[in-house]
């Protein structure tokens, strides 16, 4: 369950947000009660008008754009070696970079 402090700043401001019961602390962790919203169960409704923004074919048109143009854990360690000049930080991203590779079964950049 969702726990909030209760001061004088927030509180009215952010119980206006739930849609699920709340429990409602004092600053010291006291329990003072439980806030049950009226606007419970539009939780689905919430998610459903988020979809209604969504340009599916914006994003389908940028999945297809960038395909491909991603990079494994072991090149993002490998540029950030050349990143830094501190050769203990070269070596630790270097041990991470084995340990990946080792892990994927594979020796070679």
């Amino acid at each position: 369950m969702i726990q909030l402090i209760a001061d004088d700043q927030f509180l009215l401001k952010d119980l206006q947000r739930f849609v699920e019961p709340v429990e409602v602390l004092d600053p010291s962790g006291k329990l003072l009660g439980l806030f049950v919203p009226t606007n419970q169960g539009q939780t689905a409704q919430v998610g459903e008008d988020d979809d209604s923004h969504m340009d599916w074919a914006e994003i389908e048109r940028r999945a297809i754009a960038e395909a491909g143009q991603g990079r494994t854990l072991d090149q993002v360690f490998e540029h950030m070696k050349t990143l830094t000049s501190d050769p203990e930080e070269q070596a630790d991203l270097q041990s991470h970079i084995d340990q990946i590779r080792a892990e994927n079964g594979c020796d070679t950049p």
